[in-house]
Formats: structure tokens, sequence, C-alpha cells
């Protein structure tokens, strides 16, 4: 008898106390995939129960239901679409103890093969997750990872995972891989992981003629390719791309006096994250035609260097970019020149993923314009103590705001055409005299609407990161996500507000 009402009340309470998962997005973890086939890995974003293990919860997608074997953390779990999902649109569910998510569309392909690699930390109940993309291994060796400071040879072999390749084809469907155009020699694709899961690893050598450099890798299955994912080969430094950064956009063209972002390969195996004015950190350099670039960040490992375009250049025409190492340098990649290529500094959601909250201030305080619940899961105070007190709310509708930027183009004292740029590897004076104002006028609009541009220049005690204060529409709708657009010289780039 005891033992009847035992089980009884922890069935009870169980189905009282289990509280529903609540999913607010999923991503691949491959950048800018968003194909999904059966099998395809899943990073899900939203609420869950928190310790938790993932023999807890099943995940529902093409009428069909599977376990989970990853834990979760409070904002995200890992899993995999069922292999015998039935392709077509559907709904996507996370069950935890019996208790359904809310549910989320998405459409399922007969085949959507993905390079995966995710590595990720847990956290704990309030931290946000910590993830990783590592796709290329040694083949004879799973810890020996492929990584910018540690890029593959010719000849090499190795290893990938591959999702999204449904239960009946993965076994019977060779798979192809291709790196840079060049077919590759598949040593196995082991079945042993993929049969039934709709997963396979991948064995393959880098072939003989592959260029020394950042190589496109694409796996073809049925007909349908993998987005391509960047195997850096060779030694010696490699540049994959130059993008804006703020919103890692604008892919190959820079302006004088932006802050861009030279991805690549082959920087070293240090990190100075605080370098500026220098222009050589750890011996390495970032060179514009033959100008040294005053260098921000240095991140080797992470092959990613942060730099400060010369405000001496022409804003059009074009220039080579060349990294140089004490290990040599890279092949110049040709940039093009513009007079201005904007770009919104942002704050990423680990809630949202699509979310692009701009990084922007209540005038002259502290006080970060983002939804709460982005707040809570980055960590910031949703109180609001005095001006230089640290905090994160909506900003307010009628309200000014400082929204940061880079690549405004030229900006001189006061704005006069005719005036001195800032002069590259200086900063503005941080009292503001004089204020570097841009020589063009962006255009701001918030929520659809015109946003008066009080201010727009450079930062005072800053080079490369501009300063543009508007004052927010009164009858906007408020929102987490309110439309923010920023143009200048024919360019925009977009992000949102939070407003209430």
């Amino acid at each position: 008898m005891r033992k009847s009402i035992f089980i009884g009340l922890t069935w009870f309470a169980l189905g009282v106390w289990a509280q529903a998962p609540k999913i607010t997005g999923f991503t691949t973890g491959v950048p800018g995939d968003t194909t999904y086939g059966p099998g395809t890995f899943l990073i899900i974003f939203g609420t869950f129960a928190h310790p938790s293990a993932g023999r807890d919860y099943t995940i529902t997608a093409g009428g069909q239901t599977s376990g989970i074997n990853v834990a979760a953390n409070a904002v995200f779990i890992a899993a995999n679409i069922p292999s015998n999902a039935a392709p077509g649109p559907t709904n996507l569910v996370i069950t935890y103890l019996g208790q359904a998510s809310n549910p989320l569309p998405i459409t399922i392909a007969p085949v959507a093969p993905a390079i995966q690699g995710v590595s990720y930390t847990v956290g704990g109940a309030t931290d946000p997750p910590g993830i990783t993309f590592v796709p290329f291994r040694d083949a004879a060796n799973y810890q020996a990872a492929v990584t910018p400071a540690s890029p593959a040879a010719i000849g090499q072999a190795l290893q990938i995972h591959v999702t999204g390749l449904g239960s009946n084809l993965a076994p019977a469907v060779a798979p192809q891989v291709t790196v840079a155009g060049q077919n590759a020699t598949i040593l196995q694709a082991d079945p042993g992981t993929g049969t039934g899961t709709g997963n396979e690893t991948i064995y393959f050598t880098v072939p003989r003629t592959a260029p020394n450099g950042i190589d496109p890798v694409v796996v073809t299955v049925a007909g349908t390719p993998s987005m391509p994912y960047s195997l850096p080969v060779g030694t010696g430094p490699a540049v994959g791309q130059v993008l804006n950064g703020a919103s890692f956009g604008s892919a190959g063209v820079v302006a004088p006096g932006a802050i861009v972002s030279v991805f690549g390969a082959g920087f070293g195996s240090q990190n100075n994250l605080s370098a500026f004015p220098n222009t050589s950190v750890n011996g390495v350099s970032v060179l514009f035609g033959a100008t040294a670039a005053p260098i921000f960040a240095l991140a080797g490992p992470g092959g990613q260097i942060n730099v400060l375009v010369p405000t001496e250049l022409p804003s059009t025409g074009t220039v080579d970019l060349s990294v140089q190492t004490p290990g040599g340098a890279s092949a110049p990649q040709t940039l093009t020149l513009a007079p201005a290529a904007p770009g919104i500094f942002y704050y990423g959601d680990p809630l949202v993923p699509s979310r692009r909250n701009a990084v922007a201030v209540t005038a002259n305080t502290a006080w970060i314009a983002m939804p709460l619940s982005l707040a809570a899961s980055l960590g910031v105070p949703a109180t609001c103590g005095g001006p230089a007190v640290l905090c994160a709310q909506p900003a307010k509708r009628g309200g000014y705001l400082q929204i940061y930027v880079t690549g405004l183009g030229k900006a001189t004292p006061n704005g006069d055409p005719n005036g001195a740029a800032l002069a590259t590897g200086s900063v503005a004076p941080a009292g503001g005299s004089p204020l570097y104002q841009t020589v063009a006028a962006p255009v701001v609009l918030i929520g659809g609407q015109n946003a008066p541009v009080l201010f727009s220049g450079v930062a005072p005690g800053y080079n490369g990161l501009y300063q543009v204060d508007v004052q927010i529409p009164a009858n906007i709708a408020a929102g987490d996500d309110v439309p923010l657009q920023l143009s200048i010289a024919g360019v925009s780039d977009s992000a949102t507000l939070a407003i209430q």
C-alpha cells in the first residue's frame, strides 16, 4: 500500500509541477543554413527546466517523435529531427516529462545535408550557452581539430559529421565532397553512425591540388549540396573574408575610417584584444596597399583581426589587403572602396537567434535599449539608477538615443567638407572639442518613421566608432523588435530596438 501511494504521488507531482518548455527559435548551427531534413541537428532556443536531462525530453516533427540525449540548460537544448520525419511543412514541438511546448513551424526537405561540428557549454541556470563550430578533424584523431591556427595539410585525411540525411538514405547514397570545387577522395562514409539516424561520419583527403588558403568544402548527397564551410589549408596566413566589423555585412566593401573584421587563418596562436593604435601585434600586420592599419584586436586562434581602414585612403576605386606574419604574407585580396559602408553594432540574443538588437543607449546615460528578456540572458541589470549606472530596458518613445555604428565615411571638425579627416591611429578628442562630424548626413528610420538626427560623427575618445544621436518618434508602436534603419550615401543597414 505504501509503495502504491508513493508511486501515485510521484506521478501526480510530475504531472502537476513539470512545466511545459517554451521554444522561440532554432538553428542548425551552420551560419546561413535554413534547410532542414530528417536527422538534421538543431540547437533549439527557448525556456527549459534547469537542471534537466536529455532523457526527460522528446522532439516531434513531421509526424514522428524521438528522444533527446543531450542535457538542456535554461535557454537551449540540442536535438536531431527524427530521421523518419515526413517531408513537408509541419510543426516542431519539444516535450518535457509529458508537457508539450508551443509549436514552431518548420519545413522538412527530403534530404538536407549539413556539415556539423558543434561544441557547446551548457552553462548555469541563467548563463547563455557557449557554442563554437569545429567541423573538421583529423581522420585518425578526433581531438586534433582543424582551426585557423592549425590548418589542414594538402593530402591530409580528415573527418566530418554530416546530418540531415534521413534514415533510409544515409547508408545507400554515396556522398560527394568537394574542396574549393575539386573532388576529394572519400575514404569511408561510416554507416555505423548514420544508419537509422540520418547522420554519417565521412572521411576524406584534401586534394593534392587544393589551393592554400580558405577553401570552401561542400558535401552533396542525392544531388543536394550542403552549405559551404571554410577549411583553412596550407601553411602561412590566408585571408577568407573582410566584413564590416559591426554588422558582419558589406563583404569586400570598405569605407575609410571604418572598423572591419578580417577572417582567415595562419594569424598565430596568441590573442591581443586591446591593441589600438599598434599596427603590428605578435608579428602580425594588416596592410591596405602599403599602409599598415591600426589593429583593435587580434584573435589568432580564432582567425580574426579587427582593424581600422586607414582614413587617408580614397573613397573610390580598389585597394589590396594582405596580412603579414612571421610565417609570410597572405595573397592580396582586392577590396572595393566606398564613401560609406554603414554597419550597426548589435547584441545577439541566445533566446531569439534572429534578433539583432542595436547597441544604443539613452542619451547621456549608460542605459542600454534592449528587451528585458535579453537583459536577463546577458546578465545586465534591468533596474536603472543614476545616469552612469549600467542597466538595460526598452527606450522611451519621444526620448533621445545614441546609436553606435561604423563605416559612416569621412568625418572632419564640425563636418567641414574641406576639413581634414581624423588621422589614422589617432582618436577624436574625448572632450568633444572639436567634434568630428560626418560630412554626409545619415537618415534614420525607427518603426518606419523618420527619427531626427541631432549628431552624426566619430564618438569622442575613439576612432572608427561612430555615434548617431536621434530622437525616437513619439507615436510609433512599442515593442521588443521595433525596426531600425540607418542610411548614408545611398547604403543602409538595419537592426531592431526595444521601445516602450
